[in-house]
């Protein structure tokens, strides 16, 4: 029984210490009103929006290769 007492008492203590370091943090540390909350976005330039044709679109950076399509994938 007495060990359980000082186990609680312990417990008690650690609550008790980390609850005042907490709020000494805060109290060291206030709230910045004129802070931004996020950076300001550099806006990127408006790109036109590619037309709907059935087809796949390829951009430059990609090329197309002479091998033949897949026509079936092999399930196990």
């Amino acid at each position: 029984m007495e060990r359980a007492l000082g186990l609680r008492i312990a417990a008690t203590v650690a609550t008790l210490a980390s609850l005042l370091g907490a709020t000494g943090y805060v109290a060291a540390h206030p709230k910045d009103a004129n802070a931004p909350l996020q950076p300001p976005v550099v806006k990127p330039s408006p790109t036109p929006t590619p037309q709907a044709t059935g087809r796949i679109q390829v951009s430059p950076a990609v090329r197309a290769t002479a091998l033949p399509g897949i026509t079936f994938t092999h399930v196990s």
